[in-house]
């Protein structure tokens, strides 16, 4: 009887400090916010970063939000550019990344990694 006890107890204590100490991404107040680029194939898209989601608006209306599971961050050496990748879940369990170059020019620049001629900047607060 004592054992089961000790191990129930045990059980207990072990989900909440996994559940406990889980990290959540500390995500920088400036990639905060709706993001719109004038590229002519983006038109009507756009993305938004909040402190726990990223959201992706297409041009047909639609909106897709994802929590976000963790962020890299890389400081480019010599350059003002810092990489960031973006981690969240699509359907509970798959896993996808959203890198990006981030400058802090004017109110902000974001430039995709794998399409770098598409400026991005964060439109003003209302």
């Amino acid at each position: 009887m004592k054992i089961k006890k000790t191990s129930v107890i045990f059980a207990i204590l072990s989900v909440l400090f996994v559940f406990g100490c889980a990290r959540k991404p500390v995500i920088p107040d400036s990639l905060v916010g709706i993001w719109k680029t004038p590229t002519p194939i983006y038109e009507g898209c756009f993305f938004q970063i909040t402190k726990e989601e990223i959201s992706f608006g297409s041009k047909d209306g639609q909106v897709s939000s994802f929590f976000i599971k963790d962020m890299k961050i890389q400081r480019i050496a010599d350059e003002e550019w810092t990489l960031y990748t973006i981690s969240y879940i699509v359907r509970g369990y798959q896993k996808y990344e959203f890198p990006f170059y981030y400058h802090p020019a004017s109110n902000g620049v974001i430039r995709f990694k794998n399409k770098m001629e598409s400026v991005w900047t964060r439109e003003p607060e209302q």
